[in-house]
């Protein structure tokens, strides 16, 4: 009887309780929770959305004007990285010209290529030195190692057109290294190519050999080098031997250049 009496209160409570939520009694508490309850609710909705909503466009998507600005972004981004390549690279071949020069004991003029004319067979560039640089005609040209690529065909005040060795009217004198005195004269045949001819059939002269200047012209020392004996043509018997030479370096995408100064074309003593 007594253990059945708290059971009976429990059940008349929970009766009680059902009747008043049915009677809308209840409804001011659940008001006033909510009202209490509310301003936090929307505090933590908006740390929220502005932490997973930084920067982020309205409805995940960019506009026009983000994807301009980030197109714009990418554009200069892409300039300044090629500007600091090309940067990189002239520094490097300034070096590399500085230690050649300090080592053979050669003055020259530094030149930068502006133009090629490529055109009717022709191999010539266009130098930004000229006459005020103290440049003259015929004056040696030289890539960063020292190699010989041209000579100075023709000035004017502020540039220079240098003729590369590869060119149909460039004639050369040309040794071998360790070679004693002129062995034949290099001439031009057009698109980067080059023959030694006039070679005497009593000089041994063999594939892979390197071509240097012979020197004798005033302005052009000895000893630069030319190109590599790729061929050789011709018999024992003949009077003289042709050898196709093969350049040093790409003649065709130099971009710096030096030329040498007649007053100091032997090493300094």
């Amino acid at each position: 009887m007594f253990r059945s009496r708290p059971v009976l209160l429990f059940l008349g409570a929970c009766f009680a309780a059902i009747f008043l939520i049915l009677a809308g009694l209840f409804r001011p508490l659940g008001d006033l929770g909510r009202r209490l309850t509310l301003p936090l609710v929307r505090f933590f909705s908006d740390q929220t959305t502005r932490i997973l909503g930084t920067d982020m466009p309205h409805g995940n998507t960019f506009s026009s004007e983000s994807l301009a600005k980030l197109q714009e972004r990418l554009r200069l981004l892409s300039v300044d990285s090629a500007r600091l390549s090309a940067l990189e690279e002239e520094n490097k071949n300034l070096r590399a010209q500085a230690k050649f020069l300090s080592s053979s004991g050669y003055d020259s003029v530094g030149a930068r290529v502006i133009s090629r004319d490529l055109s009717a067979g022709r191999a010539l560039l266009l130098i930004d030195r000229g006459l005020r640089d103290g440049i003259e005609s015929g004056q040696a040209v030289i890539t960063r190692d020292g190699i010989f690529i041209g000579h100075i065909l023709s000035l004017k005040e502020q540039v220079a057109t240098i003729e590369l060795l590869s060119d149909p009217q460039s004639r050369v004198a040309a040794s071998v290294v360790g070679g004693e005195g002129l062995i034949g004269v290099v001439e031009g045949r057009g698109n980067g190519a080059a023959m030694l001819n006039f070679i005497p059939s009593s000089e041994q002269i063999i594939r892979d050999q390197i071509v240097v200047t012979a020197g004798g012209a005033n302005k052009i020392p000895k000893n630069l080098p030319l190109g590599i004996v790729n061929a050789v043509q011709g018999k024992s018997t003949d009077p003289f031997l042709t050898a196709t030479i093969e350049p040093l370096v790409p003649l065709d995408a130099l971009v710096l250049v030096s030329i040498l100064r007649p007053s100091v074309l032997k090493p300094a003593l």
